[in-house]
């Protein structure tokens, strides 16, 4: 038993030895193999360009014109934007240094056009950099302009007057602030509640901010005989629940009030159906005529 033990160990040592020199050294073997062909072909490749002319060989990876668009624009004074900003702003650098020594020798701009004295500003960078020039001494009459077409905007916005419960969505949006979705928003909520009984409704259309509400405040009246009231002893359920004032448990109240008879405003305020607060909101919506 034991020399059989010994003989299959040394069978099995034998395998062990035979297959890592047929998979390591062999294996090692083809892939040097191609290791070296292929290395044969990236020399010959290369050997080939060499061959080509320059013009052949180049391809440009970035074009002039795109060169000359690596600049940003800002507003800056030529009398004292700096070399550095300068080149920032597309001059090249003779051309900045030239802005530099022109002002070192007490030249001064009192004008856009003044740039165009330098020598080395052409037509099309001074067109690209025109919008962007602001000379100091102009600032504070460039202020008062711009402080006088403020004024006369805000007291234009001021005259303006829009009643609540007839205006449609192009005169809302007349308003500061007052775009296509709030002024949809408006004209849905005014639908819901049959109308506007006061101006501080507004603020409870749907997300509607407090700061919107506040500046144009002053530009709204409301005229409450144009609110459409509900007709409380005709009125269907459908139609009552549907009011943002009297929802589900409201209209529930009201029809349980009146089940056996016509009710009138004395029924609705005697009853629970409604806090004090919310009568003073529901009530200027319901009519109680037969």
């Amino acid at each position: 038993r034991e020399r059989n033990g010994i003989l299959v160990l040394i069978t099995l040592l034998l395998i062990i030895v035979l297959i890592k020199y047929f998979v390591v050294y062999q294996y090692q073997t083809k892939t040097s193999l191609v290791v070296l062909v292929e290395l044969d072909e990236a020399a010959a490749k290369l050997a080939t360009q060499e061959i080509l002319s320059p013009k052949e060989n180049y391809t440009p990876s970035v074009s002039s014109t795109s060169q000359e668009k690596n600049y940003t624009l800002f507003y800056f004074d030529p009398n004292n934007v700096t070399v550095v900003q300068a080149l920032q702003l597309g001059f090249d650098k003779k051309c900045a240094m030239q802005l530099s020594n022109y002002r070192d020798k007490g030249g001064k701009f009192y004008k856009p056009a003044d740039l165009e004295k330098l020598y080395c500003m052409d037509k099309e960078l001074f067109t690209r950099l025109a919008p962007y020039i602001v000379i100091e001494g102009n600032k504070k009459e460039e202020f008062k302009s711009e402080k006088t077409f403020a004024a006369k905007k805000e007291s234009k916005q001021q005259e303006i007057k829009i009643e609540i419960n007839s205006a449609d969505s192009i005169e809302w949006m007349k308003l500061k602030g007052i775009g296509a979705g709030y002024s949809r928003r408006i004209l849905k909520y005014k639908s819901m509640l049959g109308g506007f009984t006061s101006v501080e409704q507004i603020k409870e259309v749907y997300n509607f901010p407090d700061s919107l509400y506040n500046s144009i405040k002053n530009n709204l009246t409301v005229n409450i005989s144009l609110v459409t009231k509900l007709k409380v002893n005709s009125v269907d359920f459908k139609t009552m629940v549907h009011h943002p004032y009297i929802k589900y448990e409201g209209t529930k109240c009201i029809f349980a009030l009146k089940r056996n008879k016509k009710i009138k405003e004395e029924d609705l305020t005697g009853s629970s159906c409604f806090s004090r607060e919310q009568l003073q909101k529901v009530l200027p919506y319901l009519d109680f005529s037969e």
